[in-house]
């Protein structure tokens, strides 16, 4: 049997490729492969992708292979009619789209996936051109975080919804679908297989994933209640990956978006790092995902500069009492310990940063600036997240509760940049582009003592 897997297009206000890979469809494919089928692979965000480049001007490459997505204007949504930005679809164009499933020719299935929820808008008009193309008779088969976090919203693209995230029921779906029996393997997934970067003829670079799961439970984040407990895959088996598919496509950015890669680091991400050290492996690393300040060690900070790491994001989200409220993952004194830690070891604010969120629940003006200010005191640099509450978290259950949302918002009005400009109980617009002048202030040298009074 025949399988396509769609990594879909992006529709917003703006979208950059921060080392962005659909690392779980990758591993979907794996896992099909096993199966049995035959598996072929469409991603409609991959930048580096050189026949994609023949029908959409690609911008070139900033720092480590990232980068902005080509795109095109379309029309806003109807509910997002009051934002006053342009709304654009990203990724590959529709004629290169065509042309790949002309080439791909008759399937069996297609697997499309996603991630943020408010970018579903994207996924349903990948839907809509794959049924134009396939018409009904080829079932499409939805998964992925939007998937798995809204099910019912999901299901409104008439598509078969696959909404867990443990592969080996895989082959029981299926079966469902197709009335015939697969083989049901039940394997460590995690363990023996890589994610199928076979299927790539040109990548910029390479992402993995090294645990699954994390044991903080932030009151603004979801991560731990997807996977129960945590997993963690032999790093001499992530290492052998590394090298397989460095080699294949001669790459020099690795990436790890683990949500918690410290997290037992004696037995893990210490050891991964000195498999890296002693195969020498000449690459430039990466840890986009904000790790955790707290776990940073000497030796940590020692192996990830001979293993040269040139990305490190920590995660800071905001000074003042909301450390604690939003579950005490980070306090001041942990961002400021490791940022010395890092600095000690020759790390600069080149490759160190925090992230600071901005329009949590209840936080202040304050609470922002001064942990900006931290972080410029302790030589590191940093970046504003904008706070999104996202279905199901403690946050989100809390508001909806206290009746500052009503838990039936259409997805894409939560989006981060959209939320400043219709809710009442969090930062306005306004303030937000004050805060990120400010930031600008704070990264050159001013320190900014007070925000406009009207504000605060």
């Amino acid at each position: 049997m025949k399988a396509l897997l769609v990594n879909p297009w992006i529709e917003d206000f703006a979208a950059y490729d921060f080392w962005l890979k659909p690392l779980g469809l990758l591993y979907v494919g794996a896992y099909l492969k096993q199966l049995g089928f035959e598996v072929f692979l469409i991603d409609l965000m991959n930048r580096h992708d050189e026949e994609i480049k023949r029908y959409i001007d690609v911008p070139k490459d900033k720092f480590f292979k990232t980068g902005k997505f080509p795109s095109i204007k379309i029309k806003k949504p109807d509910v997002l009619s009051f934002v006053p930005r342009n709304f654009k679809r990203y990724g590959a164009s529709e004629e290169f789209f065509e042309k790949k499933l002309k080439e791909i020719g008759n399937v069996d299935a297609v697997f499309v996936t996603s991630t943020l929820t408010y970018w579903y808008p994207g996924y349903w008009d990948t839907i809509r051109f794959l049924r134009k193309f396939y018409g009904e008779k080829v079932p499409i088969i939805f998964g992925g975080f939007y998937v798995r976090n809204l099910p019912s919203h999901a299901k409104q693209t008439n598509t078969f919804i696959f909404s867990g995230s443990e592969l080996n029921k895989l082959p029981k779906f299926l079966g469902s679908i197709f009335e015939k029996n697969f083989e049901t393997k039940n394997i460590n997934w995690f363990e023996i297989l890589d994610p199928a970067y076979d299927l790539y003829n040109n990548l910029g670079y390479l992402v993995f994933i090294t645990t699954l799961g994390c044991p903080f439970k932030c009151s603004y984040c979801i991560a731990h209640r997807i996977w129960n407990g945590m997993r963690f895959r032999t790093p001499r088996k992530v290492v052998d990956s590394i090298e397989k598919y460095v080699e294949k496509f001669k790459v020099k950015d690795v990436i790890f978006f683990d949500d918690a890669i410290l997290v037992n680091s004696k037995k893990h991400f210490h050891v991964l790092l000195k498999e890296i050290i002693m195969r020498g492996l000449k690459l430039n690393f990466h840890l986009p995902n904000g790790i955790h300040a707290r776990l940073i060690t000497e030796e940590t900070a020692e192996l990830m500069k001979e293993a040269n790491f040139k990305t490190i994001k920590l995660g800071y989200e905001t000074s003042g009492e909301l450390q604690i409220k939003t579950g005490g993952k980070v306090q001041d004194k942990d961002l400021v310990r490791a940022s010395r830690i890092l600095r000690k070891y020759g790390f600069t604010e080149n490759e160190v940063s925090a992230y600071i969120m901005l329009n949590i629940p209840g936080q202040k003006p304050r609470d922002v600036i001064e942990a900006m200010k931290v972080c410029k005191n302790e030589g590191i640099g940093f970046s504003l997240n904008e706070f999104t509450p996202i279905i199901g978290t403690d946050d989100w259950i809390e508001l909806v509760n206290n009746g500052k949302l009503t838990g039936r918002e259409d997805p894409v009005i939560l989006n981060n940049t959209v939320l400043p400009f219709w809710w009442k109980y969090g930062m306005n617009s306004n303030l937000i582009q004050e805060l990120k002048h400010i930031a600008r202030k704070i990264k050159e040298g001013e320190f900014i003592d007070t925000v406009n009074e009207d504000f605060s």
